[in-house]
């Protein structure tokens, strides 16, 4: 309804209960809400020849800051909420697990993650993720607990999509998964072993980097992410890979600096909704003297048709290491995953309940996985030698929160290992809001 219908209505009803006003001569309210009118009509006038005022000015940034941008809203998970030109949304994700480890089943609160969006100005955002997991950190009671910051970046849109500039804390684009890790994303409750041990994820590091997009015409893309960061040191394991290499956010343990590049191309083929082929790649130094080197390749595939999707990648590292490094200190490792979902849900449901809606849909899944931590041995660790099978279904009664049931497989060439003892069974349940 506009201004004027508003005033139309209001005028309207004034002049029908006018008659009803007690003591009132009907001549004398006619002749002032007759000034009225005028007095309101010049108001009006005014408030349209004012389209600088400050008001209007405020007005109309607050609606662009609540007029969230729906691509980000779709990385993002959707929710949130705005005030001026912050937006606030985030994930939760619970989970109850058996895993296989000899211990009791127990409900695991494993993640909560406030995200914050704000626009400084034009062509100026900050963005951050904090993650609280366990519960919190510092209390007694609880354990296995953090409080981190995820990424925390400054962005300077210097050619809009282009080309960004951008400093901070760095999500590093090294493999498809990190940037891909939050729990309502994914179609599994655990993450892939060959992302957590050479991926690092969540790997995020001080530094400088760049990130764009550029339009090649027929629906070809090009998606490309540069970091300079702090990157990997000495604390690399047959066992847990890289995760324990992530270098302190105030220091580095050398002069050099280590270089992560992502590379994206989507292409337009025939009979597929989506066909995204990623490179990543690292190069740098990680020793403490700053002479040994580490090199770094990953690939990744994306594939959609209909309510079929594939997925999948492959990471390498390798280290430089003095001959006389033991051959219990990795000098080269790798891994790969292939994971298969199919989308479906019965039409006959559709409509029946709240949460059976346009959105609600079932995924079943299976993720084969391979681990080498350590080409130099054979099952120097339970992860140097992994192999899993994980198996899946979930429920989204709508997009942004799932409920996943899996079972996860595992086999280990450690020495003793007795097949089926680490199995896991999970549920668990995570929303965007």
């Amino acid at each position: 309804m506009n201004l004027e219908q508003t005033f139309t209505r209001f005028l309207i009803l004034l002049l029908v209960g006018a008659p009803a006003l007690a003591g009132e001569d009907l001549a004398e309210v006619v002749r002032r809400q007759g000034e009225r009118i005028q007095e309101l009509t010049s108001e009006v006038t005014r408030l349209r020849a004012d389209r600088g005022s400050a008001l209007r000015d405020e007005v109309e940034e607050y609606l662009e800051a609540v007029r969230t941008d729906p691509a980000w809203r779709e990385a993002e998970g959707g929710g949130g909420g705005a005030v001026g030109r912050v937006r606030v949304s985030g994930y939760v994700s619970l989970e109850f697990r058996d895993d296989g480890d000899g211990k009791r089943m127990e409900f695991d609160f494993r993640r909560l993650v406030p995200k914050i969006q704000a626009d400084v100005a034009e062509g100026i955002v900050f963005e951050t993720e904090i993650e609280i997991e366990g519960g919190g950190a510092g209390v007694d009671f609880l354990s296995d607990s953090e409080i981190l910051v995820e990424y925390a970046e400054l962005r300077f849109e210097v050619f809009d999509e282009i080309f960004t500039f951008k400093v901070g804390a760095l999500l590093v684009g090294w493999g498809r998964f990190n940037k891909l890790h939050d729990d309502p994303l994914n179609d599994l409750t655990d993450r892939p072993e060959v992302s957590l041990r050479l991926g690092a994820v969540v790997f995020d590091q001080p530094g400088v980097g760049a990130e764009g997009t550029l339009d090649l015409g027929r629906g070809w893309f090009f998606d490309y992410d540069v970091a300079l960061v702090q990157g990997f040191d000495e604390g690399i394991s047959s066992n847990n890979g890289v995760r324990d290499g992530r270098q302190s956010f105030r220091s580095d343990n050398n002069e050099n600096k280590q270089l992560f590049w992502r590379f994206v191309l989507s292409v337009p083929a025939r009979g597929l909704d989506a066909l995204e082929i990623g490179h990543s790649g690292t190069v740098g130094k990680y020793d403490d003297a700053g002479r040994h080197s580490v090199t770094g390749f990953a690939f990744d595939l994306f594939v959609k048709k209909g309510r079929f999707e594939l997925v999948a990648e492959t990471m390498n590292l390798r280290f430089e290491r003095d001959a006389a490094a033991p051959l219990t200190d990795p000098r080269r490792m790798d891994g790969w995953y292939v994971e298969a979902r199919v989308h479906f849900f019965p039409e006959a449901l559709r409509g029946r309940h709240r949460f059976f809606n346009d959105e609600s849909t079932f995924t079943f899944v299976v993720r084969i996985e391979r681990l080498d931590l350590n080409h130099s041995t054979t099952g120097a660790a339970f992860r140097d030698d992994l192999d899993q099978v994980v198996v899946g279904i979930n429920f989204r009664p709508v997009e942004r929160t799932v409920i996943k049931i899996d079972y996860t497989f595992v086999d280990s060439a450690e020495a003793g290992f007795r097949s089926g003892s680490a199995d896991r069974f999970t549920i668990s349940w995570a929303s965007f809001f």
